[in-house]
């Protein structure tokens, strides 16, 4: 057996077991944050409105979409697998559960954009179609990754209350990491390339002619 192959085995063993669950609620609970940003969005569009363009700029600054439109794939992928990271990361402090804020933050987004698009009378099939192609695999890895940090979270605080749940802390560790280059970052390089050679173009088909992706707010 290739060192791949041993690599792929134990990362199938540690998917059965209750990491599998804690992914699922995980995806659970963004998908309730979207829906309550969701209503948000249509209830109060200005509000909203001013939410996504600062968030725009923060992604203007960080140079992922310049000022025509056109994504970086490179500064897309290093934006995305430091939001990986940094998700997975915020599990390393104890009793805090800070991976919840990412997953809220991120679902309440994808709601309040497509609340956004609701009130203004834009097209629901365009919200979906500048979504799905690329967020099938990023929305995937980023719930994997917050589920990375809240397993983390949750086994040190076995360890600070020495529960008999705790697993060994290196243990934890490798089969975490596992996740995240076995599975999180393909999942992020195919969701770069996605977004920026195929999602501008589904969503395209979508939109009403003259419209130009620059022109609506988006969540890359």
């Amino acid at each position: 057996m290739s060192a791949l192959q041993e690599q792929a085995s134990l990362l199938r063993a540690f998917l059965r077991t209750d990491f599998r669950r804690l992914a699922l609620g995980c995806g659970a609970g963004m998908l309730a944050a979207a829906i309550v940003g969701y209503f948000i969005g249509v209830t109060v569009p200005e509000t909203v409105g001013e939410v996504l363009e600062a968030f725009q700029q923060m992604v203007l600054e960080a140079g992922v979409i310049d000022d025509t439109g056109n994504i970086s794939v490179f500064a897309l992928l290093r934006n995305n697998w430091q939001a990986m990271l940094t998700s997975a990361a915020y599990g390393a402090i104890p009793f805090l559960f800070l991976p919840m804020v990412s997953l809220m933050t991120n679902g309440a987004l994808l709601g309040l954009l497509a609340g956004y698009y609701r009130s203004n009378g834009m097209s629901m099939a365009a919200y979906l179609a500048g979504i799905l192609p690329h967020g099938v695999f990023e929305l995937s890895a980023l719930v994997l990754s917050i589920a990375c940090g809240t397993c983390l979270c949750r086994n040190l605080c076995y360890l600070v209350l020495g529960s008999s749940r705790r697993v060994p802390l290196v243990d934890l560790l490798s089969n975490l990491l596992r996740v995240l280059l076995l599975i999180v970052l393909p999942l992020t390089v195919a969701a770069a390339l996605i977004e920026c050679y195929i999602t501008p173009v589904v969503m395209g088909l979508f939109l009403p002619a003259g419209t130009t992706l620059a022109a609506l707010p988006m969540i890359p």
